[in-house]
């Protein structure tokens, strides 16, 4: 399987001469719901459960138990980097690589996978709605509020910790083109297993960011660096050339990368 991640040339360099990939904080991503979908599901799942078992001021109750549960949800993060099934895709072009003036990154998923999990963010396939199994814990939760379980119980926090855990694998359904996979930390433990974040500075923004060193943990896992990349496929509008990036791959001695070059063939205009 391959993964496509959809960028602009400088963070191209990143990512295959530096060999860092940047893990974004998730709340300020394009989604305003991120992180939030999943509960706001679940709560609802919560509260249909017991209205079946003929509980009393169902909606009161279940408010009360993710309130208390939640309250420093809200400065909570995790952090991803992000790709797609589709390669060549008109939206991914325009929306994440400078409306395609920039480049797609595709990634062999076996070896970015093994990655993930050894560099503590492991691959994840994001899903875009919220089945009967992802629901267990509604079940759960919906049974513990029934027996008039403590809103502190160690049962009741387990399940909101296994709940915050599974909310970055969750966005809106309105992002289901996307076909997204990620590369994600898992909250409350970003900081203890990615380091020390560091800070992007730009004109009028300062943005947080975390870097898994691809490099350093293919050369612990044995894995060849170069292998990791499947293709790189030139934007549909940038001015770049495949003789350009092949002579800038043999400069920064990933000459193996130069019979991996492709450009695009979507029509994409830029207005």
């Amino acid at each position: 399987m391959t993964l496509y991640h959809y960028t602009d040339f400088n963070a191209m360099r990143g990512i295959i001469s530096n060999g860092e990939i940047w893990l974004w904080n998730l709340r300020r991503m394009n989604d305003s719901q991120e992180m939030q979908y999943f509960i706001k599901e679940l709560k609802a799942e919560v509260v249909r459960l017991l209205s079946e078992k003929k509980a009393e001021d169902v909606s009161l109750k279940v408010q009360g138990y993710f309130d208390e549960n939640l309250r420093d949800f809200a400065k909570i993060s995790s952090y991803a980097a992000c790709f797609s099934e589709y390669s060549d895709d008109a939206a991914q072009w325009a929306r994440y690589a400078k409306n395609g003036m920039g480049v797609c990154i595709a990634f062999d998923a076996s070896l970015l996978s093994k990655i993930g999990d050894a560099g503590h963010a492991p691959l994840c396939k994001v899903n875009y709605s919220c089945a009967s199994g992802d629901m267990e814990i509604a079940k759960e939760l919906s049974d513990l509020i029934f027996q008039g379980c403590d809103k502190t119980s160690d049962e009741v926090r387990e399940l909101f910790s296994r709940l915050i855990s599974s909310s970055p694998l969750f966005k809106h359904p309105s992002f289901i083109s996307e076909k997204e996979y990620r590369l994600v930390s898992m909250p409350c433990s970003t900081g203890s297993c990615l380091g020390q974040p560091r800070f992007f500075v730009e004109e009028n923004n300062i943005k947080k960011y975390y870097a898994l060193n691809l490099k350093k943990v293919c050369e612990n896992l044995q894995i060849d660096y170069q292998e990791l990349f499947v293709q790189v496929c030139i934007g549909p509008q940038a001015r770049v050339t495949g003789d350009v990036l092949a002579d800038y791959f043999e400069s920064t001695g990933m000459a193996a990368l130069c019979k991996k070059i492709k450009v695009s063939e979507c029509p994409l205009r830029r207005f």
